[in-house]
């Protein structure tokens, strides 16, 4: 098939949304279909032998439509859209090229088929009147594995050597936002743990408040640097209540670290209680939370044992096998 795939950010990027990008890609280009790019920033003109258009401050209707006419699409395939995506589909409207919208926001044109990341970002969704097929994305074992485990990172963290004995490395990959909110504030406790050093994968405004209750702020990481540091962690935690994506999440089992979440977000569908992590329930607050993690971080025969079962809860949802079923999605509305 030819697919025109629009994305806020590709590579040479390494946000969230470029690495997905890129994964789709890779494994669309493997399956043997074409594939244009349609995004936003700079870098190079293709990828893989294939065309990448980026955009640049002015946004053309015209350019749109006559690089989709150029490219003949059997579908176009939009990824998390926001501004961009969001004209994108309007400069396609009333073309004929199927739409397939990967996780809206409820204020983009209502057209197209809507696939959500998870069922927690579908049943979100629901709630502004949009109904959604689940789609789950693939995780990348090659990428992500147990031997990127670095000795030297993780004891630097924990700080070995100290008189008290190291320190459990408890890990948050994302951003951070005010020091006001609950999330936030949920890491300011965590890092307050005795016997625990949070890790801070992410930037934000609430970073100098983390850093002052004794966490590490090490800020956003991308591609290998945050492959070997998620798998340097002991843990993992994941602070939302209603958290919808599960990158992070799939990529800390895929190295065999265990998860501390919410039950009540998208980490349910991937976590089973006392198997490969710890949920806490809906109504334990972010006091539940905090337990869960000091419970874990102080037992690591529990560690280990949820450890052992990481891995391979994630490892079966091949990028290959994604691919197959979203070309089967395009082919239903192409």
């Amino acid at each position: 098939m030819r697919i025109m795939l629009v994305t806020e950010t590709f590579a040479p990027a390494a946000d969230p949304g470029a690495e997905a990008a890129r994964h789709i890609t890779d494994a669309l280009i493997t399956a043997g279909h074409e594939v244009l790019v349609f995004t936003t920033g700079p870098g190079s003109d293709s990828y893989r032998g294939a065309r990448v258009e980026r955009t640049r401050t002015l946004f053309s209707v015209t350019s749109v439509r006559r690089s989709a006419a150029a490219f003949s699409p059997d579908v176009a395939q939009f990824l998390t859209p926001r501004a961009m995506g969001a004209a994108t589909m309007r400069a396609l409207d009333g073309t004929g090229i199927p739409l397939v919208v990967l996780d809206p926001t409820p204020l983009h044109p209502r057209t197209g088929k809507v696939l959500a990341s998870s069922a927690a970002a579908a049943r979100v969704l629901s709630t502004t009147g949009i109904q959604a097929r689940v789609w789950r994305a693939g995780v990348r074992t090659d990428e992500h594995h147990p031997g990127l485990r670095s000795a030297d990172l993780h004891d630097r963290w924990a700080k070995v050597g100290r008189p008290e004995g190291p320190l459990t490395v408890v890990g948050y990959v994302g951003p951070v936002g005010q020091p006001t909110t609950k999330v936030v504030r949920r890491l300011g406790r965590i890092a307050a743990l005795d016997g625990v050093r949070l890790v801070v994968l992410g930037c934000g405004p609430g970073t100098p408040a983390l850093k002052q209750a004794g966490a590490k702020i090490v800020g956003e990481a991308c591609g290998l640097e945050l492959a070997r540091s998620i798998a340097s962690l002991d843990l993992l935690v994941q602070p939302r209540k209603q958290d919808t994506g599960l990158a992070a999440v799939r990529k800390a089992l895929a190295s065999d670290v265990p998860v501390v979440a919410f039950g009540t977000g998208a980490a349910a569908e991937v976590i089973t209680d006392g198997r490969n992590g710890l949920l806490v329930g809906k109504t334990s607050g972010s006091g539940g939370l905090i337990d869960a993690v000091a419970r874990l971080a102080g037992d690591r025969a529990l560690r280990g044992r949820l450890a052992a079962h990481g891995r391979e809860s994630v490892a079966e949802r091949t990028w290959a096998d994604a691919i197959d079923e979203l070309v089967g999605y395009y082919e239903s509305c192409a």
